[in-house]
């Protein structure tokens, strides 16, 4: 029935088309028209598609304007072979491409690409000091030799040689065994305590030469009894620096045969106790000392006086935990500074509070 009444309409249309359209040839879409009236749509479509040709959009999208006006054919086409429907649909689906050509716009910009990390050249210094005559590595060193060990372990191929020196009191034969010494015992912390390979260490000591300060002065002294590391240099990119060593250094110095701590000293105790309340994970160890007037073992005796007088009041005054301090006597065993002044006996009429530095990040 449907292909009859197509059929009939068809023949209508002609006629109609014969009698006031004879000399009349219209196109829609590229297709000859059949008739003298065509559905609203066909017109709609027309609207749109040329109003998408000129819009700025169409020279951004003109895949969709040729996309739009293919299925603007096709739907007159099948029309005029009476899919009315399909012919609907088609003309539609071309009407939203054309408005979609009419919304487009320039490609976004591609972002520049991020500058590449340039490399970095990341050296690891070693620097460390002795008591006069010792080779033991004093606490507030432990987390320098700590990032050594961590640069050598995430640079599994570098080495390093440390270097040991003395000031110049005393034989040259005498400190260039104890220069000797003192590499020996950073290289042996570096295998035995943070597990970095022999084969990556060597120790060499100078005995007292190469000074890096000046030898007729306390000072200058202590500071060149040192351990100097010389460690690869890498080369780096995005370079994060390491942590930042931070230490609360602590020195209180006592009268001849006194273990009573100065009034003057308060404020010195109370940074030392907010530190270590603010780190509780740290430890301290109260070192006590004397200068080497007097018999050994009372100079011993009192030493440990001193170390226990600073830890008690550590405990009662500035409310430390006692399970995280330990105090130590050492008599005059381990001079600041050489014994051959006033001045220098007074200074090593002492007690050090070695409080755990921390690793704080940059």
């Amino acid at each position: 029935m449907k292909s009859v009444f197509c059929l009939t309409g068809l023949m209508v249309m002609i006629l109609l088309l014969g009698t006031s359209c004879s000399s009349l040839h219209t196109y829609h879409f590229g297709v000859q028209d059949r008739a003298c009236m065509v559905p609203d749509d066909f017109g709609q479509t027309e609207m749109v598609l040329a109003q998408a040709e000129q819009s700025p959009g169409a020279q951004y999208c003109p895949e969709k304007i040729a996309k739009a006006k293919e299925l603007a054919k096709q739907g007159a086409e099948v029309y005029w072979s009476c899919h009315n429907t399909e012919s609907s649909r088609l003309l539609a689906e071309a009407r939203k491409l054309a408005h979609e050509a009419e919304s487009c716009g320039p490609p976004p910009v591609a972002a520049a690409p991020e500058p590449e990390a340039p490399m970095v050249k990341v050296c690891m210094p070693l620097n460390i000091n002795f008591q006069i005559d010792r080779t033991e590595i004093l606490p507030e060193f432990d987390l320098d030799i700590v990032k050594v060990a961590d640069f050598m372990k995430a640079h599994p191929t570098s080495t390093a040689v440390i270097e040991g020196y003395t000031d110049n009191v005393g034989t040259e034969e005498h400190n260039l065994d104890l220069s000797q010494r003192r590499a020996e015992s950073v290289v042996k912390y570096l295998e035995d305590k943070l597990g970095i390979d022999p084969s990556r260490l060597s120790a060499k000591g100078y005995g007292m030469s190469n000074p890096i300060a000046d030898n007729s002065t306390e000072a200058g002294k202590q500071q060149n009894r040192r351990i100097q590391a010389v460690i690869d240099c890498v080369m780096e990119k995005n370079f994060v620096p390491p942590p930042v060593k931070v230490c609360i250094p602590l020195m209180i110095d006592f009268d001849t045969d006194s273990a009573d701590i100065k009034p003057q000293y308060e404020g010195q105790l109370t940074k030392a106790a907010d530190f270590m309340k603010d780190h509780p994970e740290t430890t301290a160890l109260v070192a006590g000392h004397t200068d080497d007037v007097g018999d050994p073992d009372y100079n011993m005796k009192l030493s440990q006086r001193r170390a226990e007088s600073v830890m008690d009041a550590l405990v009662t005054k500035y409310g430390i935990d006692k399970s995280r301090l330990s105090a130590k006597g050492y008599g005059d065993t381990r001079r600041l500074v050489y014994n051959t002044t006033a001045e220098g006996r007074k200074k090593n009429r002492r007690v050090e509070v070695w409080v755990d530095c921390v690793l704080v990040k940059q």
